[in-house]
């Protein structure tokens, strides 16, 4: 006999582990859910079994207050992510893995609600260390400068970003003291776009180098249905070669729907749908799904 859950219930069971999980923290707002799932492919083809790999908590203000990471065969979360907001602004973010804080940040905002700093903290168990204090210099509304500093006031590296008429980074290099890398490990980016006569992205080649040295260059093209959303990303390597095409779908009201991913054969490898459920009042009682 194999037992019914439905999605309220599944809600209800996420509420109480992300409860559970968040010892200190106060209940939150649960209004609207959404739900990505992947479906299990054989050969080549979907089959009607799914499970939810991803799950993002909004609450009345939609404001993303939680972020849950699950594996596709256990159901467990892996990881998951916690946003604290004063009005429309996050002014904290916990990253939690394997149930355990490993790192958070807290910002503050320019008067034009531009994240003026961003300070970081790394956590071990008994331990919690400041990483690095990151100021974010802007024109155009575009970091084009960011210094990091330690504990003690010193910079450890500093990020310059340059930019295209259409927002898109081109340029990014880092200069690094030693001991610090930059959050995201990127020490050199160069970006080269390719727009349309919309103004849509529809190929661009990025280049990346991290910090321990591994040099990364991959190539996309992007296509766009009739509203505009993007349709499909096909993504290339440093030769040229095709490694994949990724296919997006939307529903009337443009809200992404359906995500498929074809290996460079044309064979689908990958198939995961979004589900929108919105929660009218706070007992959570009545459930409406967004198609």
């Amino acid at each position: 006999m194999r037992l019914k859950v439905t999605p309220f219930v599944v809600l209800l069971l996420m509420l109480c582990l992300v409860n559970a999980e968040a010892q200190n923290r106060p209940p939150q707002n649960v209004r609207r859910v959404i739900v990505t799932s992947r479906y299990e492919i054989k050969d080549g083809k979907r089959t009607i079994n799914s499970r939810a790999i991803k799950q993002e908590i909004k609450d009345s203000l939609d404001r993303v207050h939680t972020i849950l990471f699950r594996d596709y065969e256990t159901q467990g979360v892996y990881r998951y992510i916690w946003h604290t907001y004063e009005g429309k602004q996050i002014v904290r973010t916990d990253e939690f893995a394997s149930e355990k804080l490993f790192r958070y940040s807290l910002f503050t905002y320019t008067p034009d609600s531009l994240i003026a700093t961003q300070k970081v903290y790394l956590v071990n168990p008994g331990d919690t260390v400041h990483y690095v204090t990151l100021s974010f210099k802007y024109q155009d509304r575009l970091p084009i400068q960011v210094d990091a500093h330690n504990s003690k006031g010193k910079r450890v590296y500093r990020t310059k970003s340059v930019y295209d008429n259409y927002g898109t980074e081109i340029l990014r290099q880092v200069k690094i003291s030693k001991g610090y890398i930059p959050v995201d490990s990127i020490v050199n980016l160069s970006c080269k776009p390719t727009y349309d006569t919309l103004g849509r992205k529809v190929a661009e080649t990025i280049t990346k180098t991290f910090a321990d040295g591994r040099k990364e260059a991959k190539s996309f093209k992007y296509e766009y249905n009739k509203k505009n959303l993007r349709s499909a990303v096909e993504e290339f390597d440093s030769a040229g070669k095709l490694l994949s095409r990724t296919t997006l779908e939307y529903n009337d009201k443009g809200m992404l729907k359906f995500i498929s991913v074809f290996n460079s054969e044309g064979q689908l490898i990958d198939y995961q749908a979004l589900r929108y459920e919105l929660y009218p009042s706070l007992d959570r009682r009545k459930q409406i799904i967004e198609y």
